[in-house]
Parts: C-alpha cells; sequence; structure tokens
C-alpha cells in the first residue's frame, strides 16, 4: 500500500455573491446568494515511502488546499485520503503522530519562550522517549547549527533563523511523511541551501517522504525526483523530473561572451529554429529548437562577425518547461 493515496478528491466552498446594485445588494440580506468555487477539482495520485514529490502550480492553483486535507485540517467534499493507511480528517491524532509539516508563512514553536522550551512541550505532546528526543535534537543541531538558537525565544530570531528552528521541529517525532509548504520562502541564498542539504540528508538517511510545495523551482528541483502539476484544481502533469526535462526540453540556451556584440547595431539573426533572448554591448544569449537547429551552426555564424571569448550551453530550467506546460494549457481551454 502507498504512504499516501489520493482518489478523486474534491473541495468545494460556498461564495457568497455581492451584487453593487442596491435592489440586489438590500434582497440577498434576506434571502443571500451563493456560488460555489471548486478548489481541487477529482485529484488523484499516489505517493509511495521514500519519495521526494514537488507539487507545484500557480497561485490560486489548489495546492495548499490539498495540503490541508492530506494533514486532516480541511474535510474533503468528495473523494477520499489515505496517509499511512488511515483517513486524516477522521483520525487526526493518530495521522499527526505519523506526518509533519512546516507552513512558511506560520510557525509551530512557541513566540516568547526559548526555542528548546518549544521542542520540550512538542516532545511532551508527540510523546517522544527521552533517549529519541535528544538523539534528534542533538543531530538537526549538528547539522542546522542550531546550537546558538536554542535558548532564545522564537519572536528575537532572524526569518532564516525561525525556519530552520521550525524544520528541525517537523522532524523531532520522527515523521513518516512530511510536507513542506514554501520552506524557503524569503530567505537569503545561504538559508535556504542549508535548509535544503538537511531535507535531502533526512530523504536519503532517514527515507522520510516529502511533498513539497513552492514557487522557488530551485527547491523542486533540487529536492524533488517526481513533480505532480496542478492548475485549476486538476492534475496536468505527474511524471518523474528527468522525464519531465527529456520530454519538453527541446529548447536550450546558448551564450556567448563576445569582445564587441554586432547584434546590438543589428538585432537581426537569420537562423531558423533560433532567436536571440538577450545582449549587452559583450555577451550574446540565444534560444534555439534543437530539432530544429544546432549549437555548431550557431557558434560558426557568430565567430564570423565577432570574437568569441566563452561560450556556455544549457537547457531550460524547470521553471521555464513549467511555464510552458501552463501556458499551452490554459490556450487549449481557452
Amino acid at each position: 500500500m502507498s504512504q499516501v493515496e489520493v482518489r478523486q478528491l474534491v473541495k468545494e466552498y460556498k461564495r457568497r455573491k455581492n451584487s453593487q446594485k442596491l435592489g440586489q445588494a438590500l434582497r440577498s440580506m434576506i434571502a443571500p446568494d451563493y456560488e460555489v468555487l471548486r478548489a481541487v477539482d477529482r485529484v488523484d495520485f499516489s505517493i509511495e515511502a521514500g519519495e521526494a514529490v514537488g507539487y507545484v502550480g500557480p497561485n490560486g492553483s489548489g495546492k495548499s488546499t490539498t495540503i490541508k486535507m492530506l494533514c486532516g485540517i480541511l474535510r474533503p467534499t468528495a473523494g477520499s485520503v489515505r496517509i499511512n493507511g488511515i483517513d486524516p480528517f477522521k483520525e487526526r491524532v493518530r495521522n499527526s503522530k505519523g506526518i509533519g509539516a512546516v507552513f512558511g508563512n506560520r510557525s509551530i514553536l512557541w513566540w516568547d519562550v526559548p526555542v528548546v522550551e518549544s521542542y520540550r512541550l512538542i516532545q511532551k505532546l508527540y510523546e517522544i522517549p527521552e533517549k529519541r528526543f535528544r538523539e534528534n535534537l542533538e543531530k538537526f543541531t549538528d547539522i542546522m547549527g542550531l546550537e546558538p538558537l536554542l535558548s532564545i525565544p522564537e519572536r528575537q530570531l532572524s526569518l532564516g533563523q525561525k525556519m530552520r528552528c521550525n524544520i528541525a521541529a517537523a522532524f523531532l517525532h520522527d515523521p513518516k511523511i512530511v510536507f513542506l509548504d514554501e520552506p524557503t520562502i524569503g530567505l537569503d541564498a545561504e538559508s535556504k541551501a542549508g535548509i535544503r542539504e538537511f531535507i535531502r540528508r533526512m530523504n536519503v538517511e532517514e527515507k522520510t517522504t516529502f511533498i513539497v510545495t513552492s514557487h522557488d523551482f530551485q527547491d523542486i528541483e533540487s529536492l524533488c525526483q517526481r513533480i505532480v502539476l496542478i492548475n485549476h484544481g486538476k492534475v496536468i502533469l505527474d511524471d518523474q523530473m528527468q522525464e519531465v526535462k527529456l520530454k519538453f526540453n527541446r529548447k536550450k540556451q546558448i551564450q556567448f561572451e563576445v569582445d564587441k556584440n554586432p547584434w546590438c547595431v543589428d538585432g537581426t539573426f537569420d537562423m531558423e529554429g533560433v532567436r536571440i533572448s538577450g545582449m549587452t554591448p559583450h555577451s550574446l544569449s540565444f534560444e534555439y529548437d534543437a530539432d530544429t537547429a544546432d549549437s555548431v551552426g550557431i557558434i560558426q555564424a557568430v565567430s564570423k562577425r565577432c570574437e568569441i571569448r566563452d561560450i556556455t550551453i544549457a537547457g531550460r530550467d524547470v521553471e521555464s518547461i513549467i511555464r510552458e506546460i501552463l501556458k499551452a494549457e490554459e490556450t487549449e481551454n481557452y
């Protein structure tokens, strides 16, 4: 049995209609008119033990609503959810003991007590044995450098320090599954790197299952082996990360550093399947379709007009691939 099983999951909200016309507004005070908003629309997926899955989509696509149903916070309108074989809403206490959750804009620590005291309260809540608690705390403190933070109240910590402490708190009770909703939101590059390294280690060493939602696609690309894309409440893509790159990475990018860029004066590049994507007086970038053009031909064309000092060739990142998929889906449904 899969650790996470989602079948035909639906979540609907009733939303009151407001009118700008006085007569209709007065009438709605007595007999309000409602419309139904379907935030999650017949979503299906399964996640096996030890997987790290990126659950992505634009704002308002239904990501956070899905995560809240998986955590047992919201009751589904229809369909079913099973986490470690149980219904998370009907058995919230039992479900909570087997999962961890980190929401980037919310804290699970107490605001005005030292971090270590918050950890002690979590130990009592989850009934963590003293030996295991000390082992986990020592391990997490070592990996994420928490030692100087343990005696400080959360309100006195920086954003990056708070996130490190919150992520450690979510792992104290050895959860089998951890939900990470925007785990690196607002953090600097060094803090992001530290948190990503900790999550990778927990996935590899402890075989912890992860579901990550983030608008920072470096989180998704560096942490997840599989990606599930949702839009308007529906899953439109569910595949392994490498397979997604292979299927949708026909377009590549090539960048030149040159002595003098002649295209700053003449901005046209006459080659099928190739377009200039950016330039400065000493650099030039192209995006090209690998089915109709190749890097050798582009290099030869550029070298005829200027001296090349350096060349960088790369495929597109996951973020640009996702944008293309979403754009195509929106065009198809328009």
